[in-house]
């Protein structure tokens, strides 16, 4: 599969890819590709490369000036074709996607404007995980707004066509009253305390107006609500044939897989192939989408396992999966089954109701396959292939490289995590407690090695694009030392080693995309000799472990 594929291949959906964009919009490469399979015209790629443009300039412009705002960041950009298709607000690859509607973009409906400011509150979205409140949070856009660039907005707000274009709406109605807000560092009052704190923005609301960002966010609240009620209308139709085409493949095909409900419970089991009444019972809650779904998702996990094991000279000598194994993640080893699991009502899923997110299919088979594989690990077949001694002193290198990296970073930042460190060095010393976080991460990796080998190309991008992101919700600034271990593990994703993507500079996708560029680069914690050097050092580290080939037959 060609990366062209990637990009347009899901049906109703055009994926703008990281890779493809710049400060100032889209590539010459993509714009031709647009052209050619999207009809897109020169008017059209003109709108987004200034939409892009401006959004990148006026993110820019404010995270400099103030913390409160978030600096951009390159994402994937899903644009869809029709408003319903998928779940409202929905982020697709994780946090790494803008999930916006075509028409958002076209220059007979929308506006430039309206555009920009959509990818500015779609970080905010990001950052809080909630959607009411961003329309209020995001006010310090409007501040240096323009009457023309405001009415701009509002004439596209007007003829929006997404499903929660009344939000939108409303927004443009509250401009007016949020220019008039002020700001900690952006527009400081003269006399502190007369105004309210909006916490995690800076924004100070004067007593006059406090009664306004409530009810903005209140009304965001009611129009998102109605965006999903629409979609859950949209996709209310039921099938009981297929609730019993279902139930006759699960008997008939005994599929090596368990199918569990909320709290664990297993639902469905082939050993017990013929008892689905419980089964039954939920598959009936979900419409004929959904169960669309559900029985491909179902097939897939059973085409994977039966692959893998097939693969293996031994099969039976796999141990029991670990009994601490999450029970999350798309689909889960069964710690007491040693066969797949699929939760139908996994938390952030919403499997009973319309058709699956975009990349979904694929994630599930990449995590199909590494789930698999982090048995083969744990049982042994992907050993270290240097000695101790040899590995020892790459652990040495790479503890002597970051407490060297530890001492010569900004004093300033060297402060804010000092606490940290302390705790850190409790025991040892900072660069080997860190090396040890790091080859915490390794069992990971040694399971991609495995995994690599049965991912086709879609899954292979699908999980790479779904694991490379922002690690600023996972980190506060005070673990910025264990941030770094993370990000340089999750590093060797894109290189060749592991040849999981065919991104052509992996490099510009990873520091652009995470806010790795400005937590450690442009901070001055790293330049790029010193990054060269310390994911080198772990790249090495990796590369001491090799897959046993004795353990599996030619796939």
């Amino acid at each position: 599969m060609k990366l062209t594929e990637f990009y347009l291949g899901e049906a109703g959906l055009t994926l703008v890819p990281i890779e493809h964009l710049s400060d100032t919009g889209m590539s010459k490469e993509l714009a031709e590709l647009l052209s050619q399979r999207r009809a897109w015209g020169a008017e059209r790629i003109e709108f987004f490369d200034r939409a892009f443009a401006l959004y990148w300039q006026r993110s820019s412009d404010l995270s400099r000036r103030t913390p409160t705002w978030p600096a951009p960041r390159r994402r994937n950009i899903a644009l869809l074709a029709e408003p319903l298709s998928i779940r409202p607000h929905a982020q697709l690859l994780n946090t790494s996607t803008w999930t916006l509607y075509e028409s958002d973009f076209d220059p007979e409906l929308s506006h430039p404007e309206f555009a920009a400011y959509l990818l500015a509150h779609g970080d905010r979205m990001a950052l809080t995980g909630e959607v009411s409140g961003a329309g209020v949070q995001s006010a310090a856009w409007w501040f240096e707004r323009s009457d023309d660039e405001c009415a701009a907005f509002s004439d596209a707000a007007a003829r929006s066509l997404r499903p929660d274009a009344a939000a939108f709406k409303a927004l443009a109605a509250a401009i007016p009253w949020l220019r008039q807000l002020r700001h900690e560092t952006l527009r400081p009052l003269a006399q502190p305390g007369t105004h309210r704190g909006i916490p995690g923005t800076g924004l100070l609301v004067p007593r006059a107006l406090e009664h306004e960002p409530p009810a903005l966010a209140a009304r965001w609240k009611e129009v998102a609500n109605a965006a999903l009620a629409s979609y859950r209308t949209r996709w209310s139709a039921t099938d009981a044939d297929a609730v019993r085409s279902l139930s006759h493949w699960l008997v008939s095909d005994a599929p090596p897989l368990v199918i569990t409900e909320a709290n664990g419970g297993v639902l469905w089991d082939p050993e017990r192939a013929s008892e689905l009444g419980a089964l039954e019972s939920q598959l009936e809650l979900a419409d004929a989408a959904a169960l669309r779904a559900i029985r491909a998702d179902l097939e897939l996990i059973a085409r994977h396992t039966r692959t893998f094991l097939a693969a293996l000279v031994n099969p039976e000598a796999l141990p029991a999966p670990a009994a601490d194994n999450v029970a999350a993640g798309y689909t889960y080893l069964h710690p007491e089954r040693r066969l797949l699991a699929y939760n139908l009502q996994e938390p952030g899923m919403e499997r009973f109701q319309g058709p699956p997110l975009p990349y979904a299919h694929e994630m599930l088979g990449a995590r199909s396959w590494h789930e698999w594989a982090h048995v083969a690990d744990a049982a042994g077949w992907v050993p270290c292939s240097i000695s101790e001694q040899g590995l020892a002193g790459l652990k040495a290198s790479f503890a002597e490289a970051i407490e060297e990296t530890i001492a010569e970073a900004p004093h300033a930042i060297r402060a804010a995590a000092a606490k940290d460190l302390l705790a850190l060095a409790a025991e040892r010393a900072p660069g080997e407690t860190l090396t040890e976080l790091l080859l915490k991460r390794m069992p990971d990796y040694r399971a991609n090695l495995v995994a690599r080998r049965f991912m086709n190309t879609s899954e292979a991008e699908t999980y790479v694009r779904h694991n490379i992101r922002t690690l600023r919700p996972d980190y506060p600034a005070k673990q910025l030392w264990r941030m770094l271990i993370r990000y340089l593990y999750e590093f060797q994703y894109l290189g060749p080693a592991l040849g999981l993507t065919t991104i052509p500079d992996p490099h510009a996708y990873f520091v652009h995309s995470t806010s790795f560029y400005q937590d450690f680069l442009a901070s001055g914690v790293l330049d790029e000799k010193r990054f060269a050097k310390l994911s080198e050092a772990v790249a090495r580290l990796c590369s001491c472990y090799e897959v046993d080939e004795t353990r599996f037959r030619a796939v």
